[in-house]
């Protein structure tokens, strides 16, 4: 449990698939930016930015033959707290 409600309510979502090259684990997608290697993943409100994305993974999905999900996730629990110190 959290002490604020707002963390709890929080929906994330974001790109998930198989490693491209064999390891066979699954994770997080990855994108390039000005700012480096990114994680495709935002708050669930703001889903809209990663479905724009849909069109260069499918062919990203079709180039590797793995298959791409986009993922909406939920609070289960706090695993680390940093609150700020005075």
């Amino acid at each position: 449990m959290s002490n604020d409600a707002r963390i709890e309510q929080l929906e994330l979502v974001a790109w998930v698939g198989e490693d491209e090259f064999g390891s066979g684990q699954i994770g997080i997608k990855q994108g390039l930016t000005a700012a480096g290697m990114i994680p495709l993943a935002a708050v669930g409100r703001d889903n809209h930015k990663l479905e724009a994305l849909a069109e260069q993974l499918q062919l990203q999905a079709n180039a590797y033959g793995k298959t791409i999900r986009l993922c909406r996730f939920r609070f289960v629990a706090e695993e680390l707290v940093l609150q700020p110190k005075d």
